[in-house]
């Protein structure tokens, strides 16, 4: 998900530095996101409840996606589910964890700062989303375009920077499982 985000962003700036249009990579690239969460959730999450769970929130993101996506706007109906959808994957694994109480540290633990990233993250932007019309509509109206994408940057930028050190602390514990399974 971090390489796919890379690319967009980087192909995002170099339309923006042409002047074209680039609001559809942003909207491309929450369809890469969703997946990616998706998949990593449903691997993680064992039981069937919580799959047909997994299963659900994308399939539901996936209808809003197809209905609400455009070229030449920033879908903010299908960002906001998907961050909706991120805290509700976030939260349930939470649940999940609480539930079978395996995890003896949660700072050393990759699935908790994903998941804790994620819930900061989705909170944090969620409601320039579901406002998409006033924080980042008419440009040419609305002289807080700055400040809202600000706002998006930085919760982005500290989402990418906690799955970054997830996959250090991922590492760690695969190390850790060959180590006492050998």
């Amino acid at each position: 998900m971090l390489v796919l985000s890379l690319v967009i962003s980087l192909i995002q700036l170099h339309d923006a530095a042409y002047r074209q249009n680039n609001t559809y990579l942003h909207n491309l690239n929450s369809l890469v996101e969703m997946g990616c969460f998706a998949a990593a959730y449903r691997i993680e999450l064992k039981a069937r409840s919580n799959q047909v769970i997994v299963f659900t929130g994308l399939g539901i993101y996936l209808l809003v996606f197809l209905n609400d996506f455009s070229w030449t706007r920033i879908a903010g109906v299908t960002l906001g589910v998907e961050r909706i959808v991120m805290i509700v994957y976030a939260l349930l694994y939470f649940h999940y964890i609480l539930a079978r109480m395996q995890v003896q540290n949660l700072l050393i633990h990759s699935m908790f700062w994903v998941s804790a990233g994620a819930i900061v993250h989705a909170a944090g932007t969620l409601f320039v989303f579901l406002f998409v019309k006033v924080t980042l509509g008419d440009l040419s109206s609305n002289g807080s375009y700055a400040l809202y994408i600000t706002i998006v940057r930085t919760f982005s930028a500290f989402f990418y920077i906690i799955l970054g050190f997830s996959f250090c602390i991922r590492r760690r514990e695969f190390r850790l499982a060959e180590r006492f399974t050998v």
